[in-house]
């Protein structure tokens, strides 16, 4: 378990540092893809919503206090973005599989490489709308561009976390968990 922490705590300030350092260095069209949240999507999937919000709120608070845009903007959207794809896409528990069941859903998880491509998508997706909303409530006229530029970093979010799962998953052993009986 002390194994298990010392990893997570790593992970988190390598979530950090990547998200603050190499993030604009690897910009395609001038758009930075967004580590953390790549990485949160791995982490949601893989360890669960607790591990995503120790992760999220770490990172936002660390990014906040280091190079803040706006007060509380990353403290706050961090969180929320990665916690709302956790809430889509982490593992289903057995009992709540088990409701689903009895109400004649389908009551399975997707292979957990597609989940954190998909929760990828939905926390950037959300990220980067509530960037645009703040963007057009300073009274910015969106156009084309600022539409292109959020849609670009989606992908390349999206593209990253797929990518980046797999070291993820494997710094965590979470290839290694024993299967629930």
């Amino acid at each position: 378990m002390i194994k298990k922490g010392i990893k997570f705590a790593v992970l988190t300030l390598l979530c950090y540092l990547l998200e603050s350092t190499v993030a604009s260095n690897i910009a395609i069209l001038n758009v930075a893809p967004n580590i953390a949240l790549a990485i949160a999507a791995a982490v949601s999937v893989g360890l669960g919503r607790k591990y995503t919000f120790v992760l999220s709120v770490t990172v936002g608070y660390l990014l906040e206090i280091m190079m803040p845009p706006l007060n509380y903007f990353y403290l706050i959207l961090y969180p929320v973005c990665a916690m709302l794809g956790a809430l889509v896409f982490s593992d289903k528990s057995e009992r709540r599989l088990e409701e689903e069941r009895t109400r004649g859903k389908r009551a399975t998880n997707l292979p957990p490489h597609t989940r954190t491509v998909l929760c990828a998508v939905i926390s950037s997706a959300i990220f980067e709308t509530v960037n645009l909303l703040y963007i057009y409530l300073n009274g910015v006229q969106l156009d084309g561009g600022h539409y292109q530029r959020a849609l670009i970093s989606v992908i390349y979010t999206t593209a990253l976390a797929g990518l980046l799962q797999f070291p993820v998953r494997w710094w965590m052993d979470i290839y290694k968990l024993k299967k629930a009986r």
